[in-house]
């Protein structure tokens, strides 16, 4: 995961604690927009993570789409597919 969130090429997703994975390397988080669970949050500012309270609770940074928790499952789907369309400028089936 660290050398994807170093290639803007390559569009990332984090669900729910999955950035708990990055706050080891605060690098990687510093100054990206996220939500992720409330457990998490804590760790992932102390990161560099800027938190983004959306209501939709999905927040896309670029290359980077994070979402709440698993309720929040059909839409962050939907949001990272959308995301990997866009920047891939592939045509949506």
């Amino acid at each position: 995961m660290a050398g994807a969130m170093m290639n803007p090429q390559i569009v990332k997703g984090a669900l729910c604690h999955a950035l708990w994975i990055l706050t080891p390397a605060p690098e990687l988080l510093k100054g990206r927009k996220v939500i992720c669970h409330t457990v998490a949050l804590a760790d992932v500012l102390n990161a560099g993570g800027i938190y983004v309270p959306d209501p939709m609770y999905v927040v896309v940074d670029c290359d980077l789409v994070t979402a709440r928790s698993a309720a929040d499952l059909e839409l962050y789907t939907e949001t990272l597919l959308a995301t990997y369309y866009k920047l891939s400028n592939t045509p949506i089936l």
